[in-house]
């Protein structure tokens, strides 16, 4: 069913800007497409759409224009086309906001939505919100007098975890691992080959979280706070003390899985 905001008694005057785009995430929408794919954009010679770029009829941005869309996951130009809205690229340097849409079914992570905008993006500062979102990190350890230990982080909230974060626009899963784990603990490791495990699930945003854990080994100097980033209490634990430790089941499973690993 396409989401029609007037029959729903939305009209996007009576909503304010963020709430306008977060509205439509996850709803079905009829695109119409004023620069599809190999456009160039009116204003900037030289600028070709990569990707297909329309609008949702009658609704009103922040700009007194119809709300601008990204279309992804369709390779050849369209002049419409029925999808998903799967994400809103926040602009904190401009007046409105985009929506990106999929055809339904097509999953897109949070940095694969950037890197496909950044062709335009590029001149605005911003960021990405998405339905679906992926993190990676490490189950990290090091060996202490003949003892595998593993290094855990307690946010300020209490939650005890590994080491994880979003991944970046050109960074994959392993990439995005290590630099998490060092932004986080200020520790350089190695992944372990052999190992990954990944889990899904729903956050109560109603969002869609996927982690992808390699498996990751350290020496030399122990964890402690990297300046400019998060300030976390650090836990290096052999493996029962580690395993109760942990605040959540899925990651108890994960450590469960990565000692196994190992023997």
């Amino acid at each position: 069913m396409i989401f029609d905001p007037s029959a729903a008694g939305t009209p996007s005057g009576d909503l304010s800007r963020k709430a306008l785009t977060d509205f439509f995430l996850g709803k079905k929408v009829h695109i119409v497409m004023d620069r599809p794919i190999g456009t160039e954009h009116p204003k900037h010679p030289g600028l070709i759409y990569p990707i297909n770029y329309g609008y949702l009829p009658g609704v009103i941005s922040g700009d007194g224009e119809e709300l601008d869309v990204y279309l992804l996951g369709v390779d050849v130009p369209v002049k419409e086309y029925d999808a998903v809205v799967i994400g809103v690229i926040h602009r904190t340097d401009d007046v409105e906001d985009k929506l990106v849409a999929a055809p339904e079914g097509k999953k897109f992570f949070q940095h694969e939505i950037a890197q496909a905008v950044f062709f335009q993006e590029r001149f605005h500062k911003g960021y990405v919100e998405s339905v679906c979102e992926k993190s990676c990190g490490t189950v990290i350890f090091t060996v202490d007098g003949g003892v595998r230990k593993y290094l855990l982080i307690r946010s300020r909230n209490g939650v005890c975890g590994f080491p994880k974060g979003h991944m970046e626009p050109g960074e994959d899963e392993r990439g995005t691992a290590l630099r998490e784990t060092w932004e986080e603990t200020s520790v350089r490791a190695e992944i372990v080959e052999g190992f990954r495990a990944e889990t899904v699930y729903t956050m109560p945003n109603g969002k869609e979280k996927t982690v992808v854990y390699f498996l990751a080994e350290y020496s030399g100097g122990g964890p402690k706070h990297n300046p400019g980033f998060e300030d976390n209490e650090y836990l290096v634990l052999p493996y029962g003390e580690a395993y109760e430790a942990l605040t959540h089941q899925n990651n108890k499973k994960i450590l469960e899985q990565a000692d196994r690993f190992q023997r």
